[in-house]
């Protein structure tokens, strides 16, 4: 799992969003595409910072994107249909977003400089929200499973909670790698068992992880060695489909150094290929040019002063269907220097004050009295 996320990855690739939107309309004109019939589409989080993005999509194309976002850039698939009613020639912007400041270099954080104290809080906050269930789950384990020795056998001593195997969720330990089952256990204590140790653990690990006095096993806890169950959460709008998709990665993503930039990782890849499949099958879209472009927002804290983040794209993957039948797929590093490769000029960009001028000015409309 650990080599799937790392899959999308970071480095170089991440370009400023006032560079990735130019680029992308650039993109779309050399791919045939023409201004007056372009209707973007953006999958993303509900978030504010995720309205810097939006505003440069208006911007640059000339129009408000259609929204095809759900909670924490998840894409909703049942509005393709409706989008492909808005235009001809139809771009679908998806990221899942995670936030960065750049003074403590944290992933999965965002300042809200709305709020009272300014504070940071967890960004994206869904994504930070579906995680911490788990990861308290996963710090209970790492507290209350401890490695010993007892007269001089390498030894696990396990608390009784994950030991009843009844439990309708939590975390459960993948048993046969972490202890020898073939005896039983070598003490019964009040509230935990001690168990042989595995072979292959105790051969995974520095001899001095079992000494004489139980320490917890703490980040000795890797992936391998356990997994989740899950109540499925419902809500106002049904079952956590977020959760959901996420709950494969669990083990990994509680085991990482930054849990939230992992998340946003493994979530575009997955939204990436469920989108472009359901692309696939949607009817609506037939006959018309499409762009289907995936990747992460970073979005990063502004500095004093400035009203917006420094929001930041890396580019995943994207997907071509033309009008004529043509059809490709652009992989990461494809992606990333195709986009590279077009200007940053838009000539066409819109002027905001330009055109809310010229909407003020406009002679003003009046209705039927009798409406």
């Amino acid at each position: 799992m650990r080599r799937i996320i790392e899959n999308l990855k970071l480095g170089d690739r991440a370009m400023r969003y006032s560079h990735f939107v130019p680029r992308l309309y650039n993109y779309c004109l050399s791919l045939g595409f023409e201004r007056q019939r372009m209707m973007p589409s953006r999958a993303f989080c509900s978030d504010e910072s995720q309205g810097y993005p939006v505003i440069l999509l208006a911007q640059h194309f000339g129009t408000f994107p259609f929204d095809h976002g759900r909670v924490g850039g998840k894409v909703a698939i049942n509005r393709h249909g409706p989008h492909s009613h808005h235009g001809e020639d139809l771009i679908i912007v998806q990221a899942s977003h995670v936030g960065y400041d750049a003074d403590t270099r944290r992933f999965g954080v965002y300042q809200r400089p709305r709020t009272a104290g300014r504070e940071f809080g967890d960004s994206c906050g869904k994504m930070c929200a579906v995680l911490h269930w788990y990861q308290h789950e996963y710090q209970q384990a790492r507290d209350h499973v401890l490695c010993g020795r007892i007269e001089g056998v390498p030894t696990v001593f396990i608390d009784n909670q994950f030991l009843d195997e009844r439990r309708h969720e939590g975390l459960f330990l993948n048993m046969d790698r972490l202890i020898d089952h073939s005896d039983e256990p070598l003490r019964v204590l009040s509230t935990s068992k001690a168990f042989p140790a595995a072979a292959s653990f105790v051969g995974s690990l520095p001899a001095e992880t079992f000494g004489d006095k139980p320490q917890p096993i703490g980040s000795r806890l890797t992936p391998a060695l356990f997994h989740f169950r899950r109540t499925p959460t419902e809500g106002r709008e049904g079952h956590d489909v977020l959760e959901a998709a996420l709950g494969p990665a669990m083990p990994t993503l509680v085991t990482s150094s930054e849990p939230a930039l992992d998340a946003a990782r493994y979530h575009t890849q997955l939204e990436f290929d469920r989108t472009y499949r359901s692309i696939l099958h949607e009817p609506a879209y037939r006959g018309k040019n499409l762009l289907f472009i995936s990747g992460l927002n970073i979005d990063i804290s502004p500095p004093e002063g400035l009203p917006f983040p420094l929001t930041k794209f890396i580019p995943w993957a994207a997907y071509v269907r033309l009008r004529d039948g043509q059809s490709f797929l652009l992989e990461q590093d494809e992606l990333t220097e195709t986009l590279r490769a077009q200007s940053l000029e838009n000539p066409d960009r819109m002027s905001f004050d330009a055109a809310i001028h010229k909407m003020t000015e406009a002679d003003g409309v009046t209705f039927s009295p009798g409406l």
